[in-house]
C-alpha cells in the first residue's frame, strides 16, 4: 500500500527533475553570458539534487540524502562563484563610469 501512494510521488519528482536538467543543460549551450552559464548550471544540479532526494525515501536508504547534500555543497559553491561575478561586474561598470576610456589616435589641437 505505501508503494503505491509513494509512486506516483516519485514520478512527479522526476518528471520535475527532468525537466530542470533539460532547461540547465540548453541554457548551458545556448548561453553565452557567463552569469546565465551559472544559472543554467544551478538549474542543472538542482535537477540532480532533486533525483537525489526523490529516490532516498523511495528506496528507504539515506544514502540519496547523502548525495543531495554533495550536490547542495557544490551549488554553494557556484551561488558563492555567481556573487564574486556579479560584484566584479558591478565594479567593473562603476570604474568606467568614473575613468572612461581615454581616445587613443586623437591629436588635440590649440
Amino acid at each position: 500500500m505505501i508503494l503505491m501512494q509513494s509512486a506516483p510521488l516519485l514520478h512527479n519528482h522526476l518528471m520535475i527533475a527532468v525537466t530542470l536538467i533539460v532547461l540547465g543543460f540548453l541554457g548551458m549551450l545556448l548561453q553565452r553570458n557567463r552569469l546565465a552559464t551559472v544559472f543554467s548550471l544551478l538549474l542543472w544540479l538542482q535537477g540532480a539534487g532533486l533525483v537525489f532526494a526523490a529516490y532516498g525515501p523511495f528506496q528507504n536508504s539515506r544514502a540519496g540524502n547523502f548525495y543531495f547534500l554533495i550536490v547542495a555543497l557544490i551549488v554553494i559553491t557556484l551561488l558563492c562563484t555567481l556573487a564574486a561575478l556579479i560584484f566584479h561586474a558591478r565594479r567593473y561598470l562603476q570604474q568606467e563610469q568614473v575613468e572612461p576610456k581615454s581616445r587613443e589616435g586623437t591629436i588635440s589641437r590649440g
